[in-house]
């Protein structure tokens, strides 16, 4: 049965040099996907919410925006076994990976 592990890395370059090094470890193509992070579109009803909970946050408004921000990718592999599972993590965790 397989598993999907998922991993964040700070810079898109970092996603790009560990999926490049779970291919050539032997992971196939299909079982390896990269997802830019993005930001999300504005919309009336989450902007208003929004709002008001960072006017809660320590540091105010500022500090929440910067929290939010999220740069870099994420990357999904799936895994048959405990071995791949450790084997991919290794791979990964060597390019800065963190947990998802």
């Amino acid at each position: 049965m397989t598993r999907t592990i998922h991993r964040n890395f700070p810079q898109i370059s970092d996603a790009e040099s560990a999926r490049s090094a779970l291919l050539a470890s032997g992971f196939p193509q299909a079982s390896v996907q990269l997802t830019k992070h993005a930001t999300l579109p504005p919309n009336v009803a989450t902007d208003t919410v929004g709002n008001l909970l960072d006017a809660l946050t320590p540091g105010g408004p500022a500090a929440a925006a910067a929290a939010r921000h999220r740069a870099g990718a994420m990357l999904s592999v799936d895994v048959y076994d405990d071995d791949e599972h450790d084997k991919a993590d290794t791979i990964m965790g060597g390019y800065g990976a963190t947990e998802a």
